[in-house]
């Protein structure tokens, strides 16, 4: 049976946190694939099992993205950290790399 597989976000702030939900339960709880962390100092893959994103407190949308068979699900943790988290981007308040657009978790998804 396929897996569900949803953008996610939560609110956030500055911005909302985005990340991918992967409906691996009959109680459509399942795994979120993500990044966290900050732009100040960087960001780290921070996978984890997680309950259906609705009962969070801080939980604003869902949007179905398509569907991942059982097989193929062992397939998305390493093909999600094929693309590298955000890096640092600020030393202090000033951008390190002005040149190079700002890359966070909603950027990463």
């Amino acid at each position: 049976m396929p897996y569900n597989v949803f953008l996610v976000s939560y609110v956030g702030a500055p911005r909302d946190h985005y990340a991918i939900f992967v409906e691996t339960n009959s109680d459509l709880s399942g795994y979120i694939f993500q990044v966290t962390g900050d732009i100040q100092r960087g960001m780290s893959y921070g996978h984890k099992q997680a309950k259906r994103p609705e009962e969070s407190a801080s939980f604003v949308s869902k949007s179905f993205i398509g569907t991942v068979s059982e097989v193929n699900y062992a397939q998305i943790q390493p093909t999600v950290e094929a693309i590298p988290p955000p890096k640092k981007q600020f030393n202090g308040p000033k951008r390190i790399d002005p040149n190079v657009p700002l890359k966070r978790c909603q950027e990463w998804t």
